[in-house]
């Protein structure tokens, strides 16, 4: 993979994670302050895990950088 397509994928996964976090948001904004319910916490593990899921996907799109020794 080209350092320009590591780049589109890595903006593409940015884009992706930014809108679980908006769903994240409005499942708390349903609560409107109060203690979330089962559903929504149930919601909010499920996107979180997704979110996880994406930051190693980023981070593994540059593990193959191996620094040299000078």
């Amino acid at each position: 993979m080209t350092n320009e397509q590591k780049a589109e994928y890595y903006h593409e996964l940015l884009l992706k994670h930014d809108k679980l976090d908006g769903k994240v948001a409005d499942i708390k904004s349903e609560a409107a302050g109060m203690t979330l319910n089962k559903d929504q916490e149930r919601r909010i593990n499920e996107l979180e895990a997704e979110k996880t899921k994406i930051v190693a996907e980023a981070q593994r799109l540059f593990h193959t950088y191996k620094p040299t020794r000078a």
